[in-house]
């Protein structure tokens, strides 16, 4: 097995902390019922509630940030085989393989895969000069065009922007749509195709969070799948630069080791997304201190 650089700088994006760093934000102001009807038909609404409705905004300790162990994250990236016949499969000793599928993707994270791959198509053929032509833009982000990065939208000024929208007296069905898309726009900065220090995203992913029923037609769990995929892929040198849902890996190991390897969260296992089930802390700790090549994986995935 090729193991790769470990020692090299970057930064992973390994956590959801900064889906509960954005429910801070949002919940003391809190969704109206119809923009949390909207977010729950979304890809990626499932997601952002498990978070949302476990948080107490009068007792802000309740959600606890948490430090995931890079190594492990790093050994389970150094068994991702690059040479295999199987695609996006992580492989540990000579014949053991823990294959990864958007469907497995959109059972853990609990993004439905809906519509078709449009986002895909929307990204490729995405140009500049389509901009100012952008619904999304035109409403919220227009003035990055005077700013030293300006294909760049940051996250607080998506932040910014969602608060505002958020905070008006009388939100109309409008409003409530854009708070989607806002609030998809952030998940594609800080988790699923941010910058390296997950502060800002490249204004083409505007594309696919244009009106809501562009993020409906999107599907999520495919384009993310393969945008971590590629990422892995073209980071062969630096697996610590892979800037993509890197936590995502984490729990595909975890659902494939025999029972009771890991410890899922206390009264959490049947927990829907199953991101609930696990604690990436447990996890990337149980593999910073496995022989990765001596590891038997189980084959079952539910």
């Amino acid at each position: 097995m090729l193991f790769l650089c470990v020692m090299c700088t970057g930064k992973l994006r390994k956590l959801f902390n900064a889906i509960k760093d954005l429910v801070k934000e949002i919940k003391p102001i809190g969704l109206t019922e119809r923009a949390e009807r909207y977010l729950r038909r979304g890809a990626y609404g499932k997601l952002v509630m498990i978070y949302y409705e476990e948080y107490d905004a009068a007792d802000a300790s309740t959600t606890k940030q948490i430090s995931t162990n890079k190594h492990g994250v790093v050994n389970l990236l150094n068994c991702f085989d690059r040479d295999g016949e199987i695609p996006c499969s992580f492989k540990f000793g000579d014949d053991k393989f823990i294959q990864s599928t958007p469907a497995k993707f959109a059972g853990i994270l609990g993004m439905q895969r809906i519509g078709s791959r449009k986002g895909q198509k929307l990204l490729k053929y995405f140009s500049l000069n389509e901009l100012d032509d952008n619904i999304l833009y035109n409403k919220y982000f227009t003035n990055i065009k005077d700013t030293a990065h300006p294909t760049t939208v940051t996250k607080k000024k998506i932040i910014e922007e969602l608060k505002q929208v958020m905070s008006k007296r009388e939100r109309t069905k409008l409003d409530d749509r854009h708070v989607v898309c806002l609030i998809g726009l952030y998940l594609c900065c800080v988790l699923f195709f941010g910058d390296v220090h997950a502060s800002g995203v490249n204004v083409r992913f505007l594309s696919i969070v244009e009106t809501y029923e562009t993020v409906l037609k999107v599907s999520w769990p495919d384009l993310v799948h393969e945008y971590l995929f590629d990422q892995i892929l073209n980071n062969d040198n630096c697996v610590s630069n892979v800037k993509a849902c890197v936590p995502y890996i984490l729990m595909l190991f975890a659902e494939h080791t025999p029972a009771g390897s890991i410890e899922k969260v206390t009264n959490h296992e049947q927990q829907i997304p199953r991101v609930g089930r696990w604690d990436l802390k447990v996890i990337s700790d149980f593999i910073a201190g496995a022989n990765m090549t001596e590891f038997s994986v189980s084959v079952l995935y539910y």
